[in-house]
């Protein structure tokens, strides 16, 4: 009996947790709607997750409830901050960064 009490307990326990995360999912792509491949995204308030754009700049990122923000950033691109809000779509598009201007 109480095997299966502490079983329950475990799957009640990990339904909490998995219900904690979300998914989110978009694009990557710049001003002309060019796909950007390789382009980071990064949860702003949890250390160690991100992803990178694939070949047609999407991505797909689980995330702990408590982000709130992304950080896209592209190599030779001005890198963009995204506030999350309901929607587990995010299509970002960044503009060219002037690579002089911040030395």
């Amino acid at each position: 009996m109480k095997q299966l009490l502490f079983t329950l307990f475990m799957l009640l326990c990990g339904t909490g947790f998995l219900s904690a995360q979300r998914t989110i999912s978009g694009t990557v792509s710049d001003e002309a709607g060019v796909p950007l491949i390789g382009a980071n995204i990064i949860a702003k308030e949890a250390s160690g997750i991100g992803t990178i754009s694939d070949v047609v700049g999407g991505f797909s990122l689980q995330l702990p409830q408590n982000v709130k923000t992304l950080v896209v950033s592209y190599a030779g691109y001005d890198t963009k901050e995204i506030s999350l809000g309901e929607s587990n779509v995010v299509n970002v598009s960044l503009a060219e960064g002037n690579c002089l201007t911040k030395l």
